[in-house]
């Protein structure tokens, strides 16, 4: 019981950390600073924070965008059993960032990108496939 309550204590969190740094200025991460758009063109964003903007703000936006979706992949299985497949984790995922993404479009100073859904879609992904990578170290471990 405690085991079950913590596994929804840390979705909840993992959830609840999503939506503040996506719909809420946090102007220390540089989110919610200036005047938002739309990008509908895949890869866009990347490119342009890459070649037109220091490496930092790359890194920044791209891989705090994976990690951002780290845990919600990595508890999923855990939470629902029925994700119990790497695309049925990056469906949720996308699912998510996408509904994140459409109530970005009426929020000022907001950015709805296609590149936020591909990346954090990927970072559901990953977190699918670590939490099934550190379960079949466990089974290992167990048996051997």
């Amino acid at each position: 019981m405690l085991k079950r309550n913590s596994i929804n204590v840390l979705f909840l969190v993992s959830i609840l950390l999503v939506i503040r740094l996506t719909m809420f200025p946090e102007s220390s991460l540089g989110i919610g600073e200036g005047k938002g758009g739309i990008n509908l063109v895949p890869f866009y964003t990347m490119r342009d924070l890459l070649f037109h903007h220091s490496f930092g703000d790359f890194i920044l936006n791209n891989i705090g965008n994976i990690v951002l979706f780290l845990p919600l992949g990595f508890f999923l299985p855990i939470r629902f059993r029925q994700i119990d497949n790497l695309p049925k984790s990056f469906l949720v995922g996308m699912l998510l960032s996408t509904s994140i993404e459409i109530v970005q479009l009426f929020m000022p100073n907001r950015w709805t990108d296609i590149d936020d859904v591909l990346l954090n879609t990927l970072g559901t992904g990953v977190g699918y496939s670590l939490f099934k990578a550190l379960n079949k170290i466990e089974i290992y471990m167990k048996e051997g």
